[in-house]
């Protein structure tokens, strides 16, 4: 016997918001101290237009700030006012990872673009994107996480023949008992 298709969709959904449940608290803030870290680049070629406000950096980018690092083949920073507004990572794949609290696992995000507006305090994944925190996956062609909202949409890939869908994986839940066998 097979589902009807509303069924399957309120399943997807059901699916997906669980997973958001499950996510979103976790990536939702990043250490405090990330923010007062200096920002370290490390990159073969780097070009600054003073003008633009634009930077780039090309070759086995590694950018850190504290538990923050993006590694990729290019990141291009934009700024205003000599203040970092945007940064855009692309590779294949292109990597973020961060830790959001001292208790806490490494999320860690990949695609071919990532793209961080800092002050709209969102990140989006484009092109075989993958999210990962505490063993719960989410992946699809686009991730889009609104960091201030804990707001995050996953979407497949529409044009694609096979009509790509999203995949979240959330590990079961398992009870912790403070006390140790004899």
């Amino acid at each position: 016997m097979t589902q009807s298709e509303p069924k399957r969709r309120r399943m997807r959904a059901l699916s997906a918001a669980l997973a958001l449940a499950v996510l979103a608290p976790a990536i939702s803030q990043a250490l405090p101290s990330d923010r007062q870290q200096p920002i370290t680049i490390q990159s073969k070629r780097a070009q600054l237009d003073e003008r633009s406000g634009i930077t780039v950096y090309e070759g086995e980018v590694q950018m850190d700030q504290g538990t923050l690092r993006i590694t990729a083949d290019k990141v291009t920073i934009h700024s205003v006012d000599k203040k970092i507004s945007r940064i855009i990572a692309t590779g294949e794949p292109a990597h973020f990872q961060q830790q959001p609290a001292p208790d806490k696992d490494l999320v860690t995000a990949q695609g071919s673009t990532i793209e961080y507006w800092v002050d709209r305090e969102e990140v989006q994944l484009l092109k075989n994107a993958h999210l990962q925190q505490e063993g719960s996956t989410m992946s699809g062609d686009r991730i889009d996480y609104n960091i201030r909202e804990a707001i995050v949409v996953a979407i497949g890939d529409p044009d694609r023949d096979d009509n790509q869908l999203i995949q979240i994986v959330i590990p079961p839940q398992t009870e912790s008992t403070s006390e140790q066998p004899d």
